[in-house]
């Protein structure tokens, strides 16, 4: 697990957590009206959970990977 959380640390830094959550938004500000537009309604609630999904999931791994002092 530590050689795990070693490896990760210096995988997910400032960069990948703009990138995840641009992501995030890009789907929730871009995909969710487009979808909605088409009438795909059941797309569009997959679209928005998986946009909240990135957009937290990155704030909070960021935390941890930030306060891990392996």
């Amino acid at each position: 697990m530590q050689m795990f959380m070693e490896k990760f640390k210096e995988i997910y830094d400032g960069y990948m957590l703009v990138l995840v959550v641009f992501v995030g938004l890009f789907l929730l500000l871009r995909d969710v009206p487009l979808l909605r537009k088409k009438k795909l309604r059941r797309d569009m609630k997959i679209a928005k959970v998986l946009g909240y999904t990135y957009i937290i999931a990155g704030i909070v791994l960021f935390i941890i990977v930030k306060m891990y002092r392996g």
